[in-house]
């Protein structure tokens, strides 16, 4: 089974870029709703997946979104795998993975960003697209914000420097 890459996919692909746990489930944690949103539009609309089989738990105002598909769980996998030949020039397709491995590990603090648990495969490809890394820490973040801007939830609902009085 040989499925076209989408900017959904590779959303989904950067979401579960740095995923633990079961093999065929395919989820995110998060607080921030609109991230939930997200992938469980993706979900319905564009991966099929019935939305009773969508399990949601909430804990201490963290939650976590799952279903259980073997077959997806493992094409997401090689996509990830895969990152350094599939995201070697800035297209939709490479913005869209980028931007889902932000909204599910990225953060804002002091005006740094960092993308946790990068490993040095996720440090080429993102060398690839331009973006400099040290440790997790972007390095050019105006180049970065550009790269994911319109793709990433988290970058959306961020406030950065300079736009406190954008109310969003």
């Amino acid at each position: 089974m040989k499925t076209k890459l989408t900017k959904s996919i590779c959303y989904m692909a950067g979401l579960h870029n740095h995923a633990k746990g079961e093999l065929s489930r395919v989820g995110i944690t998060t607080s921030v709703n609109e991230i939930e949103e997200k992938f469980v539009e993706i979900c319905i609309k564009e991966l099929q997946i019935q939305p009773n089989r969508i399990i949601m738990e909430d804990k201490d105002g963290v939650r976590t979104v799952y279903f259980y598909h073997t077959k997806m769980s493992k094409m997401l996998k090689r996509i990830c795998d895969s990152e350094t030949r599939i995201f070697t020039r800035i297209n939709e397709l490479s913005r869209s993975y980028v931007a889902g491995m932000f909204d599910a590990s990225g953060h804002i603090s002091k005006g740094r960003v960092f993308i946790k648990g990068l490993d040095a495969r996720d440090e080429l490809m993102l060398q690839q697209l331009g973006i400099h890394t040290s440790n997790g820490t972007i390095r050019n973040i105006s180049s970065f914000f550009i790269l994911i801007r319109g793709f990433s939830v988290l970058l959306e609902h961020a406030q950065l420097p300079g736009n406190e009085r954008d109310p969003h």
